[in-house]
């Protein structure tokens, strides 16, 4: 498993061309942003670079000292250099990594506008950019960094951003404008660091009895009224009315306010509602996941396990757990897909009631940014984690013209297959024949092939192994020549109608009709029938039975609203660590507690 903590390289352009980019240095607010957001166990550094290459903050373990000096230094970012020595950053900065990480996992964020610009001859820069990946790429996945990339123009070189994130398993992230690069560094930091965090609804969040510290960030548009804080007692705080034990920066684009020892109960928001706001939190009581991966192909399945861990002990007591719904949220644009995640020893978990819960995630259609958020709902407290996977096609495939002819060209995906995949290509020509294709691959993904046919469809199918460890075999097409239009998709003949089996009917044999038997007289006329009732009891029971089975439902449905509601109540006395804390001899019966929060 890779280690909790994180060490973190920060790496930022400060090239000339960052002055058309990035004309009012929001790198600075950006960079201060993120130093805010790190948390306790996290170590890091920020290099600056151009043609020269500047450790602006060096590495260390992030305290308030750390944040302190990184937001002061913040300030020096501008763009007065030449060049752009991407070659030279990523070495200096990772040059003290050997060997696999053991106590904190490595990953390096790289920002920049531009392409590999290390001379005014081309041939320097195409030796220094093949370096990169034919040297530094190979040693850097030794060292299981993971190199996370922002691209902040359209001339970057975005095969070399999306290739570096790729295949170390990171995560790449292209932005329009500046003005963008505050949510980006956001994302890149829940992606690294994989916070603790609480949902906020509607401007509001619930604060339990295990949170020592809770982040929040607001981000604001300009003109915006400023943003006020209201406790669960009903204090209100502002950046310029604060109180012992609250923190509040206020900066381009955003506020961050850290509270200390938060009051439990209710917090709400005067401030605009955004998507992007966030509440991470420090405590004690944390939502734990299994590594999930960045990069996954279509149609793969990756195994997900969620559980919670208290003080470094694992949370497996079933009267606390027997409360908890844990969830995934894959939310793209086109809405959200919330999927259980269960302890019952189904659907991949494991073992059942362990505490450890899972699920079995795949998604059937590629996604360029799909957010995974894991989330444990109680009726005492809830927790979060957001993470961001890219969906692919396990490959690229064209047909071009060349001075030959038309040629087949495919490219697998370096994000979701290892090497040594194999490709094998055909073309069917109108009555369904097979043409095979003669392919040649250049060892790197990449294969090429002639066509037989200039009128036909083309068809591929890749086999090989994910970076997951998975077999995958894919099938892609119809790819069409150039000019060619795609061939119509045939409705599905409609069954026959059903024909009944004639059966030849038996002969009818006619038997003697008997004689008609001699009544006897009778003694005396029977009495006529009573006249029978109409049939209301027949529907009158199931209706008592279905009105009341309804009641039961509404009253349920009234007590379980209820109990989601008494989160917020200021006088829950449920106390956590009571529940999961094994070793206290002085604490509560745990089950007895949760009936009782549950009464």
């Amino acid at each position: 498993a890779a280690p909790e903590n994180a060490d973190v390289r920060v790496l930022i352009d400060i090239s000339g061309s960052m002055r058309q980019n990035d004309p009012d240095n929001l790198r600075r607010p950006a960079l201060r942003m993120l130093a805010g957001l790190m948390q306790p166990g996290t170590r890091a550094g920020v290099w600056t670079f151009a043609r020269w290459v500047n450790n602006l903050v060096p590495v260390a373990d992030v305290d308030a000292a750390w944040k302190k000096r990184t937001q002061s230094l913040s300030e020096q970012i501008s763009s007065p250099g030449q060049f752009t020595n991407i070659e030279d950053v990523l070495e200096r900065a990772s040059r003290d990594w050997e060997g696999a990480p053991a106590t904190h996992a490595r990953h390096l964020v790289l920002l920049t506008d531009g392409m590999v610009d290390v001379s005014k001859n081309p041939d320097d820069n195409a030796q220094s950019r093949a370096r990169i990946l034919d040297t530094l790429l190979p040693r850097l996945k030794q060292a299981e960094v993971k190199i996370h990339t922002i691209a902040l123009s359209e001339r970057a070189d975005h095969a070399l951003m999306q290739r570096l994130a790729g295949e170390t398993g990171g995560w790449y992230q292209q932005v329009e404008s500046a003005d963008q690069l505050q949510r980006a560094f956001l994302k890149m930091f829940e992606t690294v660091g994989k916070p603790d965090a609480i949902p906020l609804q509607d401007n509001r969040f619930v604060v339990d009895g295990s949170i020592n510290e809770a982040t929040v960030l607001v981000f604001s548009k300009p003109g915006a009224p400023a943003v006020v804080l209201r406790s669960p007692a009903g204090d209100e705080y502002t950046d310029s009315d604060l109180t012992a034990g609250v923190a509040w920066s206020r900066d381009q684009g955003y506020d961050l306010i850290t509270i200390a020892a938060p009051q439990k109960g209710e917090w709400n928001l005067q401030a605009d509602v955004d998507p992007d706001n966030r509440v991470m939190i420090v405590t004690d009581l944390k939502l734990q996941t299994s590594e999930i991966p960045t990069h996954l192909a279509v149609g793969e399945q990756a195994h997900i396990e969620a559980y919670l861990n208290n003080r470094g002990q694992l949370v497996d007591r079933q009267a606390f757990l027997r409360l908890l719904e844990v969830r995934a949220d894959a939310i793209t644009a086109d809405g959200s897909d919330p999927q259980p995640l269960n302890d019952a020893g189904e659907d991949g978990d494991a073992t059942a009631r362990d505490g450890r819960y899972s699920m079995q995630f795949d998604e059937s259609r590629p996604h360029a940014n799909l957010e995974l958020l894991v989330s444990v709902d109680s009726p005492t407290f809830m927790r979060e984690k957001r993470f961001r996977l890219a969906i692919h096609e396990v490959a690229e495939a064209a047909v071009e013209t060349v001075e030959s002819g038309l040629r087949f060209t495919l490219q697998t995906n370096v994000a979701v297959l290892q090497d040594g995949a194999e490709v094998s290509a055909w073309q069917e020509d109108a009555a369904g024949q097979r043409l095979q294709l003669t392919l040649t691959g250049d060892g790197k993904g990449a294969w090429a092939g002639d066509l037989s046919d200039p009128q036909a469809a083309v068809y591929a199918e890749v086999t090989g192994t994910s970076r997951l460890g998975n077999l995958l075999n894919r099938r892609i097409g119809p790819i069409m020549p150039p000019g060619v239009p795609a061939p119509v998709a045939q409705p599905e003949p409609e069954p026959a109608p059903a024909v009944a089996e004639v059966v030849e009917s038996p002969p009818v044999v006619e038997m003697p009709v008997p004689e008609p038997a001699v009544e006897p007289e009778s003694v005396a006329d029977p009495e006529p029938a009573a006249e029978q009732e109409p049939e209301t009891e027949s529907w009158v029971m199931p209706a008592i039975v279905f009105g009341g089975f309804n009641l039961l439902l509404m009253i349920g449905g009234g007590v379980w609203w209820w109990l989601r509601r008494r989160r917020a109540a200021p006088d829950d006395d449920l106390d956590l660590d009571a529940l999961i804390d094994d070793g206290d001899e002085a604490a509560a019966d745990p089950a007895a507690g949760v009936q009782e929060d549950a009464a």
